[in-house]
């Protein structure tokens, strides 16, 4: 049976190869959504776009709000998860590990907080996404949309016709790099999920190899003579 040394390694190693393909998915998450809402300014945004904002032809900028939304918790869940990286990559490199309990805990917070930021930006892409394209299949199917330069391609770039019947683009939103970005997000909180389970498993493991070490032993039976004395 392998020690508890060879253990705490091999669980440090799994947790870090899990962060990495979660900072993967992460960050693809996060630049796919920058290159689609230029960053959630000016009219790239294309999140819960309703009926009336739809028909509205004068209107330009669609609810950059859900868009920065998206954009900002992705970036903090790629900073936790770029830090969570770190921490297990010294600690396989150096075999430095956290020890203290208040470390510990800051370490769970982030594993936390990485999650649930991933988790919002799923929530926002993938339901935003949604609205608008349910929005622009109605007004598709009642005739178009008066004075817009394209009708929204919920699953591509974007192309606007011109007075010669030509096609000029592609164009932003991507509606397929969209939807990649909502799944990669929600394969990112999968496998930070996953890593906070080894991390956990980890800690568990450390406490009872320190409950079964030989000095943890001598303790115990040192108390047990005392108690007996008494």
């Amino acid at each position: 049976m392998p020690s508890a040394d060879n253990m705490k390694q091999i669980f440090s190693f799994a947790s870090l190869v899990i962060l990495f393909l979660s900072l993967g998915a992460a960050g693809t998450s996060l630049g796919l959504l920058q290159a689609n809402t230029n960053n959630g300014v000016y009219a790239t945004c294309h999140f819960f776009i309703s009926y009336t904002q739809a028909m509205n032809s004068s209107l330009v900028n669609y609810n950059v709000p859900t868009c920065k939304l998206s954009i900002a918790s992705a970036t903090i869940a790629t900073i936790c998860l770029a830090l969570l990286t770190a921490i297990e990559l010294i600690s396989v490199s150096f075999k430095i590990y956290v020890k203290t309990f208040i470390a510990k805990i800051i370490q769970v917070v982030i594993f936390v907080g990485s999650i649930l930021f991933l988790l919002i930006t799923m929530i926002v892409v993938t339901t935003g996404w949604e609205k608008t394209c349910a929005t622009y299949k109605n007004i598709t199917r009642t005739g178009g949309t008066p004075g817009s330069v394209f009708n929204l391609d919920c699953n591509g770039p974007q192309y606007i016709s011109d007075s010669y019947s030509s096609s000029i683009g592609p164009f932003p939103p991507n509606g397929a790099e969209i939807i990649t970005a909502a799944v990669f997000a929600g394969v990112g909180v999968l496998l930070a999920a996953g890593a906070l389970c080894v991390y956990i498993a980890q800690q568990l493991m450390y406490i009872r190899s320190n409950d079964e070490s030989p000095y943890s032993r001598e303790l115990n039976t040192n108390m047990e003579n005392n108690d007996n004395d008494d």
